[in-house]
């Protein structure tokens, strides 16, 4: 990853977002703001840090005030040093494989879905059970962190972490420890307490449903796959040259999109549709050289094995 592209992917937009607004809670620090909510029928006074009271989720704020968008906010701000340097340490650590996995749309869906998704886990959770979380802010990008870890322990399994930086231990284990330490944590300090166990089982709970979601997808995408190829097997037809000629216009124009704009430029029809083709061409095994392709060269476009070399190209750039 060249200097261009690391900071211009969204892991390190996102740390450097975060930093800011932590910079921004240092600064402001010492302006309070004032505010009031009713509890049992009485009225309580109350005062946080002015960026707390507007953008930390505090559950009570969210339902007498309707400050809707504390689902959200609170993700990025962060109560010291070491919160912030841990959030952020474990966001680059599994964010950036992530990321050049998925490419940096599906990440920062996913990023926000989890964080968004914890939030809304910590004000269901504190509005069932009430007690003092109810009425204290939760600040922090733990559930996000948390569904990062989730997603990072189910693309790359048996990959091995070095827990507490010197005990290696692989990312599945990871998962699954850290989840049982969470609904421990949770259950023996009843959601009450100065970290948001709720909140980091709500990332890992939210980032389940987004697998369950999009795995449902792909496995559908694949039976669809199947069924195609075993139509090909029975059919044993060649390619109408009609139909060759749309697969080469269409990979030459998906060639060109990801050499000037990169993944992020292929739609989600684009990418199925070349998984298909990449499927369903058969490799001859006897190409040329990949450095000496060149899909507007004279002879190159004479090859039958065109649509081989456009999509060898393409891969080279995803």
């Amino acid at each position: 990853m060249n200097g261009k592209s690391f900071y211009s992917n969204w892991v390190m937009k996102l740390i450097i977002v975060n930093v800011v607004f932590f910079l921004l809670q240092n600064f402001t620090g010492l302006y309070m703001a004032q505010y009031s909510f009713t509890q049992d029928g009485q009225v309580i006074h109350n005062s946080a840090p002015v960026m707390t009271f507007y953008l930390g989720l505090t559950p009570v704020l969210v339902l007498q005030k309707y400050f809707i968008w504390q689902f959200f906010s609170y993700m990025f701000l962060h109560g010291g040093f070491f919160h912030i340097f841990l959030n952020m340490y474990a966001l680059l650590i599994f964010g950036i494989p992530i990321e050049q996995a998925w490419g940096s749309r599906k990440f920062l869906f996913y990023y926000l879905f989890t964080g968004t998704g914890a939030g809304l886990t910590i004000f269901l959770i504190n509005l069932a059970i009430g007690g003092s979380a109810f009425f204290v802010p939760t600040i922090g990008a733990s559930g996000a962190v948390f569904g990062l870890l989730l997603a990072f322990g189910i693309l790359y399994p048996n990959a091995e972490i070095l827990l507490f930086f010197f005990l290696p231990i692989k990312a599945k284990y990871l998962v699954v420890l850290y989840g049982g330490i969470e609904l421990y944590s949770l259950i023996s300090t009843g959601g009450q307490g100065n970290i948001s166990h709720v909140g980091h089982l709500g990332g890992i709970i939210f980032g389940l449903i987004f697998f369950f979601i999009t795995q449902k997808r792909s496995f559908k995408f694949k039976t669809k796959i199947i069924k195609a190829r075993v139509q090909r097997d029975i059919s044993a037809k060649k390619t109408s040259p009609e139909k060759k000629s749309d697969n080469i216009t269409f990979l030459n124009a998906l060639l060109v999109k990801v050499r000037q704009s990169g993944t992020d430029a292929i739609s989600d029809d684009e990418m199925q549709h070349f998984k298909y083709l990449e499927i369903m061409t058969e490799d001859p095994g006897d190409l040329c050289v990949e450095s000496d392709f060149n899909n507007d060269d004279a002879f190159c476009k004479k090859c039958p094995n065109i649509e081989v070399c456009l999509i060898r190209e393409i891969k080279r750039h995803l």
